[in-house]
């Protein structure tokens, strides 16, 4: 099931000047590739920092304890996932697309607290190795039943453009349309 993440940043002076290089160069896309380069890098300040421009909620104590047990503790809360590598920028005539690639990017944007239907499934399971001999005969395999899982994560905003990037935006374009 895929879910889509879709932000929209509506900024008349930003579009204003965006009609003013589509007159005067007739191709958005340098410019656009600009801003697509700038959000991302924002993006990925949002996650090194833990949540801009206010730190995201801490991790729950069972989650870093299981992250402790796989070795992967200490690390930032939505990196040990590969979520922030997942997101990526595409440009097209008029438009600059961000996309956090993952199912789950919505539901740690904004947060869920709902009850949740996990259809059966079958899992591996390393401790159910069989072995005779010293050899593995068999690997382990579980059945899973279908049922439901509540799931309570707290929001976690990391789609997000600050306040200090326009500058930054702004002064790309100017030196864009200098070139």
């Amino acid at each position: 099931m895929a879910v889509a993440l879709d932000v929209k940043i509506d900024d008349r002076d930003l579009h204003n000047v965006l009609q003013r290089i589509r007159q005067r160069f007739g191709n958005l896309k340098p410019a656009l590739r600009i801003i697509g380069e700038t959000v991302q890098a924002s993006i990925q300040q949002n996650f090194e920092a833990g949540g801009r421009p206010e730190k995201w909620v801490d991790l729950a104590e069972a989650t870093k304890k299981a992250r402790a047990a796989k070795r992967k503790w200490p690390g930032q809360i939505l990196v040990v996932t590969g979520l922030m590598k997942k997101i990526t920028y595409q440009v097209e005539d008029d438009r600059v697309t961000l996309t956090a690639g993952s199912e789950y990017a919505a539901a740690h944007h904004f947060g869920v607290d709902k009850t949740v239907q996990v259809s059966a499934h079958s899992r591996r399971r390393r401790s159910y190795d069989v072995s005779r001999d010293r050899k593995k005969v068999a690997s382990g395999v579980v059945f899973v039943k279908g049922h439901s899982r509540h799931m309570k994560l707290p929001a976690r905003p990391f789609m997000m453009l600050q306040n200090e990037d326009w500058p930054e935006i702004n002064e790309s374009l100017a030196e864009h349309l200098l070139k």
